[in-house]
This record gives structure tokens, sequence and C-alpha cells, in this order.
């Protein structure tokens, strides 16, 4: 199938699924969620669950490094126990990803902010966005494509506690395709609360499609779930 039909599919196939999910939230909308006002020193500790690697679990730490009106510089320490990495992530005053890691990439500047969550997030509510991009190493033009449904509101529990939660899910699709595959599609299961500025528990599958031969395979890429250890706000 041309990749142009493919896409048709998936951008259809996503609204479907979408307004399906849309009508089956039944818990109260409540209030609508706004941007996070994030300030110096607001720190996050996350664990992740590794599922393809037999439950290996590594460690996040985020923790605000500036801000200013308009954006906020986040910075992130992985460790697994065996490597570590540490880069930052650059939010606008709307939650949008100015900067920073999409998926298993170099730190990137995009040209226009990532609406991971479109704030203000309420219950029903769907957006989508293309994101035009730059291969480097292709040297062509490409882009990134996100999707996402607001859901149900419910107490959610995760390791730092309870929280009143707002349930997001969302699609991610990559610019990463190759020849002899398909661009990495990501999903997305995220618990928001507004008390800690930040999701509280995130579960991710992602993978690609291999294109042609003669052992052709849908390959994942990810299967992890994080999940709020512990939250410290900074001071006001």
């Amino acid at each position: 199938m041309p990749s142009t039909s493919r896409e048709s599919l998936f951008i259809l196939g996503c609204a479907l699924l979408l307004a399906g999910a849309a009508g089956c939230a039944s818990a109260p909308a409540g209030p609508p969620v706004e941007a996070p006002r994030l300030v110096v020193g607001d720190h996050w500790q996350y664990r992740v669950v590794d599922q393809l690697r037999r439950g290996a679990v590594s460690t996040l730490d985020l923790e605000v490094i500036s801000a200013a009106a308009e954006t906020a510089r986040i910075r992130v320490d992985y460790d697994d126990g065996t490597t570590r990495g540490e880069w930052v992530d650059e939010i606008d005053a709307r939650g949008g990803l100015r900067a920073g890691i999409l998926q298993r990439e170099l730190p990137r500047r995009l040209d226009a902010p990532a609406q991971l969550l479109a704030f203000p997030l309420e219950q029903g509510k769907t957006w989508r966005q293309t994101i035009e991009t730059f291969r480097k190493d292709l040297e062509l033009t490409d882009h990134i494509q996100i999707y996402g449904q607001v859901g149900e509101r419910r107490m959610i529990t995760v390791p730092a506690g309870g929280y009143d939660g707002i349930y997001v899910y969302r699609i991610l699709r990559l610019d990463d395709a190759e020849f002899w595959r398909t661009r990495t599609t990501r999903r997305d299961a995220i618990w928001y609360a507004a008390e800690v500025k930040a999701p509280v528990r995130e579960a991710r599958e992602a993978e690609y499609t291999e294109i042609g031969g003669p052992d052709v395979a849908t390959v994942r890429t990810e299967s992890t779930v994080r999940e709020l250890v512990s939250f410290r706000p900074g001071a006001r």
C-alpha cells in the first residue's frame, strides 16, 4: 500500500478510535486542568519498568533548573544501573516540548513545540498536530504526528501516593522511517495529576513494521510503565 494511503487510513482509524473513547468516558468531567506553572526546584522521580527487558527497572530524575514566563528548562537524568544519560527538556508555557527527546534519540530542537499534552485538559477533548521536520541523515523534509484524547478522571495510586488523575490517550508517529521499515508509532496511556504538575503514570508501547523481504514483521521497540515515586515542589 502506498505510504500516503497508509497514513490516510491511520488518521481515519485514530479519529474513529478517539471518538469512541470519548463516548466511553462516564466519570464526572470536573474543571479543566490548566497547564502547570513550573518553578525552579520542582523535582520528580520516576520508576520505569521495561517489559521488553524482563521487567528491568530504571529511574528517571527530573528537576526544573530555570523558569521564565514563556519557557522552563528541565534537567532529565536517566539511570538503568549500567548506563546513564542526561539531557535538558525545554517546555513552553502551554506545556509544549520545544527541545529535548521524544523517543530514544539525540536531543533536538523542534520547529514547533510538540503538544504532547494539549492544555487545558478537559474530558472529551481531542487534538492532532503535525510538526514539519528536516532529516539531516537523508537531507529531506519529514514530519511528526501527534493525536490525543482526554478521557475520564479518577483517583490513581502510584508509589508516590494517591492522586486525582485525568486520563490521556496519545498516539505519536515519529520521523524515523527508513527504506526498509515504517516510521515508529508509539501509543501512550497517561494519568496526569495537576497536584504534581506532571503525569503520575505513563504506559508506552512503540513499534515499527518492516517493509518487503521474506521475513516481514512488526518489531516492538518499547514496552514500559513509568510511575511517580516522589515529587518535591520548588520554591514559589
